[in-house]
């Protein structure tokens, strides 16, 4: 078969060809060829150089990681020679004034903060009746024995009527305990004694809670109803026995509910009065009981004098609590008719203490007594509906009879 024959059957491929499309066709030569190839190279090696510095960096933080942390074993070093060292050696190489202030400062026991201005003062410890009992019968007195006055001048016909009908005369065995006594009234307070400072730092400490000692001076004195800065000012009618009823009245756990019932009373809104002032004429007005004989039969019964005196005047308080609480007294109402207080006072001291006592019992037992704040309610008014009160301070003692 000839290749004409043949051409009809050959197969024909046909295939396309992406056209290749470029941008710079110009042929490089000599230098660029070189420059291009050194460029390479470097950027070639710039690429390894910090593949291999993250490389190291990432294995340090690794191995940082996982290794314990290294301590500088000189700081210990020098901390174990600075125990070794003698207390004598540590002491030479701090300087003077360093180690005086240290001193100084391990020399403080306990926390001074002030209470206005740059007045410091202490955490005292409260001081107790007995304590104050004790140190006041080992104190020399008797320079005021002679000064002391344990009963009232009576005419003949008045020596007749307090015979015939007056209290009983106090038993020869109690007479010294009943000097004692008003010995206490003329004593002075004083301010070097640590005692003396103690009791009135006890009695504010006492009714207002504060924890820490206040100034010896200051206006805060009025807050448990002194007149002035000074307390001891107020104390100059009645001596140290113008505390020391207080004093048992506010540290004896059975009467010092009571005492901070009457305190909260006395800085009401509207029946508000000065409860230290007032204390200290009560204690005047149970002086002046005792003075008459009209706490005898008591003393007696129980041969006691200082007690009975204390407790009559604890009745005394809250006799006067219930008056000024139920008739709302305020201090408007305060006139010299206190003395009407003095005159129930000494007519019925008896019933002085028996509201007392049921006080107490219903304080004791509230459950088994409901009828006992009914009775003390009806004995408070029975006598004194009318009774109002002088202002503090400003009663004078009873003017003695003149003697035959």
């Amino acid at each position: 078969m000839s290749g004409a024959e043949c051409s009809p059957k050959n197969l024909t491929l046909s295939l396309t060809i992406p056209a290749i499309t470029v941008q710079d066709a110009t042929p490089l030569e000599g230098d660029n060829i070189r420059d291009l190839t050194v460029r390479k190279e470097e950027e070639d090696d710039g690429c390894e150089t910090d593949s291999e510095d993250n490389s190291i960096e990432q294995d340090e933080e690794i191995r940082t990681k996982n290794e314990p942390a290294k301590f500088d074993s000189s700081v210990f070093e020098s901390d174990a020679a600075a125990k070794a060292t003698p207390m004598s050696d540590r002491n030479n190489a701090i300087p003077a004034e360093y180690q005086a202030a240290e001193d100084e400062w391990e020399a403080v026991e306990t926390i001074t903060p002030g209470t206005g201005g740059d007045v410091p003062v202490i955490v005292g410890s409260l001081i107790l009746y007995e304590e104050v009992l004790s140190h006041f019968q080992s104190t020399n007195l008797t320079e005021y024995i002679k000064d002391i006055k344990t009963s009232v001048q009576r005419t003949a016909l008045g020596k007749l009527k307090h015979y015939l009908f007056g209290p009983p005369k106090l038993a020869s065995e109690l007479h010294e305990e009943r000097n004692f006594v008003f010995t206490l009234g003329l004593c002075p307070f004083d301010n070097s004694c640590s005692i003396h400072c103690k009791i009135l730092q006890t009695v504010y400490r006492q009714l207002t809670g504060n924890k820490f000692d206040c100034p010896r001076y200051g206006s805060h004195w009025e807050q448990i109803g002194f007149q002035g800065n000074d307390p001891v000012t107020d104390l100059r009618g009645m001596g140290m026995l113008a505390l020391l009823p207080a004093l048992n009245f506010l540290t004896d756990n059975k009467t010092l509910p009571l005492a901070r019932e009457i305190y909260r009373l006395s800085l009401h809104e509207t029946q508000n009065f000065p409860f230290f002032v007032m204390s200290i004429n009560i204690t005047r007005i149970a002086l002046q009981a005792m003075r008459e004989g009209c706490l005898n039969r008591e003393c007696n019964k129980r041969k006691q004098v200082l007690p009975i005196l204390n407790i009559f005047y604890v009745g005394l308080f809250y006799y006067l609590f219930q008056i000024w609480k139920q008739q709302h007294k305020t201090i408007r109402d305060s006139g010299f008719v206190i003395k009407d207080l003095e005159q129930f006072a000494k007519k019925h001291p008896k019933q002085i203490l028996h509201n007392l006592n049921l006080y107490f019992a219903e304080k004791k037992s509230p459950k088994q007594s409901p009828s006992n704040s009914t009775h003390r309610k009806q004995a408070a008014t029975s006598h004194n509906t009318n009774l109002t009160f002088a202002s503090v301070c400003e009663m004078k003692p009873k003017a003695e009879e003149p003697s035959l």
